[in-house]
């Protein structure tokens, strides 16, 4: 129940009711004593009959008083109103009835909690009046949808059937702001009714601060939709890649993570691994109370590019979201060509050994996205380039001009090479075949004893191919390495992207063309430093091969949350073009592309629905960007979150709206409007009345 004046500007009148009170003791007078002991026994009479006068005084006050406040109580009409309906009488009523279609009312009041709230929309609905008029929102709005106030109640209900449960949060801020826009123009009644389940992680994105405008004297009513008892509660909180890449045919391991909202452990339930629509993998877990639990699952991709799957649970009575969506992207294998510089009748003393082994551990072509091939400097001239994606020279000593010319051409058109000095390594034939790819002028070497080796004082975690040195463990492991030799250099205008404490460079990158070069200014094997016997060489050696390759390499997209943006980075040449994205409901969208900096970029906003969206690139930009064909956008993890907010929090939320929580229930019931205007004018007439007769009497 509460009260409501249709009126309320009226009520700054009650500051009159003070007037008597000012009147009375502005006329009060300050008599002087004097003591005359003859009439000492009268005086002792009139205080016994003051007593009586000064209590008809006080109430003659308290009369006029109530008067003044009545007067204006009267005019701003309040009315007492009862329940969660709508009332007869009052003036035409303008209403906005907030229908909360967030995700989590799927699961309100034991599943049937949306149609609840639809039914108890279309009673309000159906209650209005032939002046009445009201608007329905969804909670799912942005806020720049074309909606208006109409009186057609079969309009309004069609509208009604419309709205279904969508995919995201519930956007009360953008609700709430175009409520109160729709009742900005003049109405007898103006009342807002949010149906909703008190889901705590919509209330926890609202603030009244963001609301542009705010009508305290406008109630909203909260009609709650409820739950008999607690359900299981719990969803998947994270799918990632566990091991470094997604390639063809290798061994491919994503683990998911289970999280547990409720008090009740959540046992046995069924997990399964699809990827293209086909179960790879399913397993059983328990989930503790209040916790979370990790389930791994080992499988395959059979064929490079883009491939969609998903993480799905399956438990009767489990509340919450059971699936989420990932996209991958398997790298084919890529070929390298390894030119030894320095081979030996024992393979461990060849120059090539620790570098081959890092690329292919187990050396057999089905166990890495690597394939090496070793070849001698006496096969260079005949060595054809094309087959591979990435050329390694290791310790080689002069380069011939045929090779040389073949080598440059390779980068030109993509191909990546890397490069290793050591002991035989001429820097001058270098620095005369390779002028123009080198990123550094070759020097002389220096070489001294392994204890007194220099350490590595800084890296570039921002270059691509050594952001895996954000792990702590492989960043120790590769400070702690040694050098004692190397070959001085000269960068030409680049800065090094690993740097000894000295600060000579250790390693360099230039672009070319379509492709890249990599210096590194020391041995691939152990007769300069230890690096390959450190932790960190390994994924070193598979990250520059892979930069090299083009930079693409096969990776998890654990997706996008369902309404947030997705970007796309292009080449500048895009700009100006546009992109076609299709929805998982099969409906496409223009995406326009725009310069941003240095690169193009499209931002794609239309991601309302949870699935599997597809991009449709400008001829050429997949080739060139590597950028994602299909990407995966997912329900929000907190959503599935079933807690909600209590009536103290919202208050304070909501503050300085006045605002009411009611459950459903009530609003079968109805309500009852009483209009207190009747009442209070006999209240101010009975009250003059008795004024009068007591001022007569005076």
């Amino acid at each position: 129940m509460s009260v409501f004046f249709l009126y309320p500007a009226f009520l700054i009148g009650l500051l009159a009711a003070s007037l008597p009170i000012l009147i009375h003791l502005l006329n009060r007078r300050k008599l002087q004593r004097i003591q005359f002991p003859a009439v000492r026994f009268i005086l002792l009479s009139q205080k016994r009959i003051s007593r009586s006068y000064r209590l008809r005084h006080w109430l003659l006050l308290a009369l006029r008083t109530l008067a003044v406040v009545f007067l204006v109580l009267l005019l701003a009409n309040p009315i007492f109103q009862t329940g969660a309906g709508l009332f007869a009488g009052g003036g035409p009523v303008s209403l906005v009835v907030l229908l909360d279609n967030s995700l989590s009312m799927t699961w309100s009041s034991d599943g049937n909690g949306f149609k609840q709230a639809k039914d108890a929309a279309r009673l309000l609905i159906s209650a209005l009046n032939d002046d009445d008029r009201a608007a329905l929102l969804p909670t799912n709005i942005t806020g720049k949808e074309n909606v208006r106030l109409k009186s057609q109640k079969d309009v309004l209900t069609r509208e009604l059937d419309a709205i279904e449960i969508a995919d995201g949060t519930a956007n009360l801020t953008a609700a709430l702001e175009k409520a109160y826009e729709l009742l900005s123009e003049p109405a007898g009644q103006k009342e807002i009714r949010l149906i909703t389940d008190m889901g705590l992680t919509g209330w926890d994105r609202f603030s009244v601060a963001a609301l542009k405008r705010v009508d305290p004297s406008i109630p909203v009513k909260l009609i709650r939709v409820g739950r008999k008892e607690q359900p299981l509660n719990g969803s998947i909180k994270e799918i990632r890649l566990g091991g470094q890449t997604v390639g063809v045919n290798l061994p491919l391991q994503i683990e998911a993570t289970l999280s547990n909202f409720g008090d009740k452990e959540i046992e046995d339930v069924l997990v399964q691994l699809s990827i293209d629509g086909q179960n790879k993998e399913q397993k059983l877990a328990t989930v503790p109370p209040k916790g979370e639990t990790s389930v791994s699952f080992q499988t395959r991709v059979g064929q490079a590019g883009a491939h969609g799957g998903q993480v799905s649970l399956k438990k009767e009575g489990l509340a919450g979201n059971t699936v989420t969506g990932f996209t991958l992207d398997a790298q084919d294998k890529l070929k390298v060509l390894v030119v030894d510089g320095d081979p030996q009748t024992s393979l461990v003393q060849s120059e090539s050994f620790f570098l081959s082994r890092a690329l292919n551990p187990a050396g057999e072509q089905g166990s890495s996205l690597f394939l090496p091939t070793v070849i001698v400097p006496d096969a260079l001239n005949s060595a054809a380039l094309d087959p591979y994606q990435v050329v390694i020279l290791c310790n080689v000593a002069v380069l011939p001009d045929a090779f040389a010319a073949n080598l440059q051409n390779f980068v030109r058109q993509g191909g990546g090479l890397l490069i290793f000095s050591g002991d035989k390594i001429q820097p001058d034939n270098y620095n005369q075949k390779l002028a123009q790819s080198l990123p550094a002028d070759l020097r002389e070497k220096k070489t001294g004893p392994e204890a007194n080796g220099e350490k590595i004082d800084k890296f570039d975690l921002a270059h691509p191919a050594l952001q895996i040195f954000t792990d702590p463990i492989l960043s120790d492991s590769l400070k702690s390495s040694r050098f004692w030799g190397y070959t001085r250099a000269n960068p030409r205008g680049k800065t090094a992207l690993i740097s000894l404490a000295n600060g000579d460079p250790l390693l360099l990158e230039q672009k070319i063309g379509a492709g890249r070069v990599i210096l590194v200014t020391t041995s691939a094997d152990r007769d300069w430093s230890d690096l390959p016997l450190k932790t960190a060489y390994l994924p070193l050696l598979q990250s520059l091969g892979q930069h090299l390759a083009g930079g693409k390499r096969g990776h998890l997209d654990a997706g996008t949350p369902v309404n947030a943006a997705k970007e796309i980075s292009l080449p500048p040449g895009f700009v100006g073009k546009s992109l076609r994205v299709t929805k998982p409901n099969k409906q496409d969208t223009e995406v326009p592309i725009v310069g941003e900096k240095d690169r193009a970029l499209a931002t794609i906003t239309d991601n309302d629905r949870a699935g599997i969206y597809r991009v449709v690139l400008p001829a050429g930009a997949a080739k060139e960007s590597g950028a994602p064909q299909i990407y995966a956008v997912n329900r929000p993890f907190l959503e599935s979150r079933l807690e909600e907010i209590s009536e103290r929090e919202l208050q304070a939320k909501l503050a300085p709206i006045r605002a009411e929580v009611i459950p459903i229930e009530a609003l079968k019931e109805g309500g009852k409007r009483t209009d207190l205007a009747l009442p209070l004018l006999a209240l101010l007439i009975m009250t003059l009345l008795a004024e009068g007769w007591l001022g007569q009497r005076f």
